[in-house]
């Protein structure tokens, strides 16, 4: 059984992403776990009783916390199986996610895209970073208010290297459990010009690698390589962007530096997962 991990701030804006990745982890018959990160007031670790025994009062009455939290908008029981809930003690929510990963096999982490409502936002520039450049998993990440829908469209950007073919071998069978068809788009600059020879050497080597039909590819030609993606998001109706962090010239590294953080997140309204190059 797969196993989603989904960090959550617990206030009212992540309801709709609490309920995403609940209902994400139905449809892929998987585990999900319930992360929420408690940052340990230093005034209570000031008093004179055992920090182990402050500790383990606090995670106790911050777990009933989270777990009437998870109930109250879920409308489900967590049984510690289908649905488990977990507080970690740590001042980094970051941190807190790896030191989780490494004791619990995870297969998606998901986390929610700082937005205006928060000052906490678990997506902020170098968090988010962060985070793909260390997890050992893809990650999603949704944005607060999404909207319960079906994944039916998957949009994959692509740089024609075989890291992309290993990306969507990966993505396809969540493809298939889902009925979701994957559009492999890849956006050329003009002086490109052999980039109609590397999209057919592109399908002929995913073709030999991933048995899945439900693909297909589009070549588009533009030297506004982001905006032109997220033009095309909009006209394909995407429901997720998929994305490789490559080790130095990652596409994912650009949507996270400083000048383009903003307009992504304003722009694009629908979940991104994110596959690591070192992870495949």
């Amino acid at each position: 059984m797969m196993t989603i991990l989904y960090a959550t701030d617990r206030t009212e804006n992540s309801i709709p992403a609490l309920k995403y990745a609940y209902n994400l982890s139905n449809k892929l018959n998987a585990r999900l776990l319930v992360l929420y990160v408690h940052e340990m007031d230093s005034l209570r670790v000031s008093v004179s009783r055992p920090a182990a025994q402050i500790e383990y009062h606090v995670i106790k009455e911050q777990t009933e916390i989270l777990e009437t939290y998870c109930e109250k908008h879920l409308g489900v029981s967590v049984d510690g199986n289908k649905l488990q809930v977990e507080v970690l003690l740590n001042d980094s929510v970051s941190n807190a996610i790896l030191e989780k990963t490494k004791d619990f096999t995870t297969d998606i982490i998901i986390i929610g895209r700082k937005d205006k409502h928060t000052d906490r936002g678990l997506i902020v520039g170098n968090i988010g970073k962060g985070l793909q450049e260390k997890v050992p998993c893809p990650l999603l990440i949704i944005p607060n208010a999404i909207k319960d829908k079906s994944i039916k469209t998957i949009l994959y950007a692509t740089d024609f290297e075989e890291a992309d073919v290993l990306a969507i071998k990966k993505l396809s069978p969540i493809a298939k459990v889902l009925g979701a068809k994957i559009h492999v788009v890849h956006i050329s600059k003009e002086k490109e010009y052999a980039g109609k020879e590397q999209m057919e050497w592109f399908k002929d080597m995913l073709r030999q690698e991933v048995d899945y039909e439900a693909i297909d590819f589009t070549l588009i030609f533009s030297d506004m390589v982001e905006e032109k993606l997220k033009v095309h998001i909009d006209t394909m109706a995407a429901d997720l962007l998929v994305l490789l962090e490559r080790e130095e010239k990652g596409f994912f590294q650009k949507i996270f530096h400083k000048s383009l953080v903003a307009k992504m997140e304003e722009h694009i309204a629908i979940p991104l997962l994110s596959y690591n190059e070192l992870n495949l």
